[in-house]
């Protein structure tokens, strides 16, 4: 194992390694764009003096409206460069984050809101794509750490909305500096994203026809059950965690809020290690370990008696999921060479994560907490289940 992985690494370029890290700067400010958005809702809430119901409509419709840019950015990428797409994308992106610091009335608001969505699902789609081409091109796993560097965007994104929202500091400056920040740095390192192109890109450079590809929707179904599944338990515990720890297991808000945390921190330590453990341990040992990890985690969390118990298992399953979301768009990679199949199972995210923010609470209403997270201990075997064939269709580029 250590002579072939030498092997390979003797292939990879200084190119590839600058796509790497070009990949890491976009990777992170996405997830700083949108993690500092949520975290700053309650001040867009105050603001416009916003209800619940409201504020609800505007944090869903933004899954939504990404979800439906990743399903057209699949065939736009067929007709306009990925890396014209992604940095169009992405500038629009902090544009209207910028624009939505600035709105004082709806007018302004809800263009800017929407422009946020679509830009975040095409940018969502085309770094996908694009971590999962080089990926191919390394033949060993590097997408895990693409998502390493996502979560912990969130992470400083939360700390750093806590800190601006302390001091004061009004939306437009605090999303002007990351803008102002993250911009360039995303420019700069644009042109290194030429050794990220897809196949189909390249067969277009020297003459033939890309989008004579076609791309099986079945299998790109059986991989989106696996996102949506993922996404369902992490926007599950995101939106309901510590109301569960709080209400079912009576514990106070300082230990209920620790719910996600846990998940979070654990799914970050778990990216941060994954890609090297694949190399070590081979893809399928790894996802189908870390799938029956997430599934025990979510089993606590419905069976435990104590809050401890429930921070224990999110925490479990956070760890478990790490690895799901990156492999499965690997496996989606290994369908096309158009990047389609990339962008489509992307969009099956925003269908777990709408589900899960949606689903659970009407479910506790009619029952308890405890039976509506019997969904998500469902789901978390639906993974286990399809473990094997995620592993199956990422092995040839990754072992």
């Amino acid at each position: 194992m250590t002579h072939g992985t030498e092997t390979m690494q003797a292939h990879i370029t200084q190119g590839m390694r600058k796509a790497r890290v070009a990949l890491f700067i976009v990777f992170f400010a996405q997830g700083l764009g949108f993690g500092s958005l949520f975290a700053r809702l309650p001040s867009i809430k105050e603001r416009f003096d916003l209800s619940d119901t409201t504020l609800a409509i505007l944090t869903l419709a933004l899954p939504l409206l990404a979800g439906v840019a990743t399903l057209v950015t699949g065939t736009v990428v067929q007709r306009l460069h990925s890396d014209i797409v992604l940095r169009i994308a992405i500038i629009a992106e902090f544009a209207a984050l910028v624009i939505i610091g600035f709105a004082d009335s709806f007018a302004m608001l809800i263009p800017a809101w929407v422009l946020m969505g679509v830009a975040f699902g095409t940018v969502d789609a085309t770094m996908n794509m694009k971590g999962v081409a080089l990926q191919t091109k390394y033949r060993r796993s590097i997408m895990v750490g693409f998502y390493a560097i996502y979560s912990a965007a969130g992470i400083v994104a939360s700390l750093a909305a806590a800190g601006a929202a302390a001091a004061g500091l009004p939306l437009w400056v605090f999303f002007g500096v990351e803008a102002l920040v993250l911009l360039p740095l995303l420019l700069m390192t644009g042109s290194s994203l030429v050794n990220t192109r897809i196949v189909a890109e390249r067969r277009t450079e020297s003459g033939e026809n890309a989008l004579a590809v076609k791309v099986p929707w079945l299998p790109v179904i059986s991989i989106g059950v696996v996102l949506t599944s993922a996404y369902f338990i992490e926007s599950s515990a995101s939106s309901w965690g510590s109301v569960y720890v709080h209400d079912t297991l009576n514990s106070p808000e300082s230990v209920a809020a620790l719910a996600f945390g846990g998940y979070s921190a654990a799914m970050l330590i778990g990216r941060l290690s994954a890609d090297w453990l694949i190399r070590s341990f081979g893809v399928k040992r790894v996802i189908q370990v870390c799938a029956l990890v997430a599934f025990g985690g979510m089993v606590l969390v419905v069976i435990a008696p104590a809050a401890p118990v429930a921070l224990i298992g999110f925490a479990l399953a956070g760890g478990g999921l790490c690895v799901i979301a990156p492999l499965a768009f690997a496996a989606a990679g290994s369908l096309d060479t158009s990047g389609v199949a990339v962008a489509r199972a992307n969009s099956f995210t925003y269908v777990g994560f709408l589900l899960g923010a949606a689903i659970i609470g009407p479910v506790a209403d009619m029952s308890s907490m405890r039976i509506a997270y019997l969904i998500s201990v469902v789901l978390a075997l639906v993974v286990v289940l399809s473990a094997n064939n995620i592993a199956r269709r990422i092995a040839p580029i990754t072992d």
